[in-house]
């Protein structure tokens, strides 16, 4: 089976969900006998080295700014990603003959124009994008003309991925709730439910206890580039300035971000601290007793999950992000439908140790065993030789 897989960019190496999702995906896909996977994309902002056994055809970087967008018909992201340089060489590509196309998030359907309808088209969706963008357009934050574009963007979106759900012979989602989205406007139509696997360490044992000597620290780990998990962020802030202090709860904030706008939060929130760019979270993890997600606004697995589970933490978070997570959110995690409630919830558990013991405890061994990148590859090979045993 030959299959030529279309991404933003070189996802080696994976330092982001996005493309920790993307190489995973493909590492193990590729690991199936009887594949040959052709993959196009642009190069990343670092020298991918390594990875699957796959033909990487990368050719430039990521065009900036998304001005011009505005007058396409085609998002701002799906607009930069199929720029000249990217069509061109996809246009050599299917000269040849292909099993599949598979177009991996949904900003890849900038292709889908080429790709004509003869074709067997999956779609590798990493969210709903048509309700994710939507919900971040509708925050209500920023300034007008930000809001005004966004909204348009959102539009542009939904059409997009309408059309490539409509094209596609098969459809993949991260999470239960996106496949239950994507079944409900696409029926009859072949869905299958892929969530990330982990390549970290996962222990053998019980969790490293959580005492009255851990301090009493929530932990966010996480990447902070794209602008919902800025706002998602600077939400909670606003939400647990209260509870927090009064409950002289540390709030450790690490991971990839701008600097610049770190250092504007912590002038902003000095009861919080922020580091930016570490070259592991690991130790951040290892000094608090709860790991925290407070996505309201944004769809997909929360990668970090398996983070905060296989180090030992038992889980707050917004009740919407734990789609995928094997935890009953009503007693095996702090949850709440929103970050005013959450950060309050957790303010109320942050010493109750007998119940961040058993959460975590039983977080492990759920998901112990669950989240094994082989099965990820075997499924979805399945479905590209099957696509109709994947019908609701």
């Amino acid at each position: 089976m030959r299959c030529l897989w279309i991404t933003r960019q070189d996802p080696r190496p994976a330092d982001s969900g996005e493309l920790i999702y993307t190489l995973g995906l493909l590492t193990s896909l590729a690991a199936r006998p009887g594949l040959e996977i052709t993959v196009l994309a642009h190069h990343g902002k670092k020298d991918g080295i390594g990875g699957p056994a796959v033909i990487w055809e990368l050719h430039g970087t990521i065009p900036s700014g998304r001005l011009r967008s505005l007058g396409s018909t085609l998002p701002g992201d799906a607009f930069r990603l199929g720029n000249p340089v990217q069509r061109a060489e996809l246009t050599r590509l299917l000269e040849k003959q292909w099993d599949w196309i598979i177009i991996d998030q949904a900003a890849c359907a900038w292709a889908l124009d080429q790709v004509g309808n003869d074709r067997r088209v999956a779609y590798l969706a990493h969210n709903h994008e048509t309700s994710v963008r939507r919900q971040v357009a509708s925050d209500g934050s920023g300034s007008f003309p930000m809001r005004m574009a966004l909204k348009w963007d959102s539009a542009k979106y939904g059409r997009m991925e309408s059309a490539l759900c409509r094209r596609a012979i098969l459809i993949s989602a991260i999470t239960p709730r996106d496949a239950g989205a994507f079944r409900s406007e696409n029926p009859g139509k072949p869905v299958c439910i892929l969530p990330p696997g982990y390549t970290g360490e996962i222990p053998d044992g019980p969790p490293r206890p959580i005492t009255a000597e851990t301090p009493r620290t929530v932990v966010l780990a996480g990447a902070f580039e794209w602008l919902a998990k800025r706002r998602n962020l600077e939400s909670f802030l606003r939400a647990a300035t209260g509870p927090f202090q009064q409950a002289k709860i540390g709030f450790q904030v690490v991971g990839k971000a701008d600097p610049e706008w770190f250092a504007a939060l912590a002038r902003e929130h000095p009861w919080a601290t922020f580091t930016a760019n570490v070259p592991s979270v690991t130790p951040y993890l290892d000094q608090a007793r709860i790991g925290l997600i407070p996505e309201a606004l944004g769809g997909g697995f929360k990668l970090k999950a398996l983070d905060y589970i296989f180090r030992g933490l038992p889980l707050a978070s917004v009740e919407a992000a734990l789609s995928g997570v094997p935890v009953d959110p009503a007693t095996e995690a702090i949850a709440a439908p929103d970050p005013e409630s959450l950060a309050r919830a957790v303010a109320e558990k942050i010493d109750d140790l007998a119940f961040l013991n058993y959460a975590a405890s039983r977080a492990l061994a759920a998901c112990r065993h669950a989240f094994r990148w082989e099965d990820r590859g075997d499924l979805l090979g399945r479905a590209l030789e099957n696509p109709d045993a994947f019908r609701a």
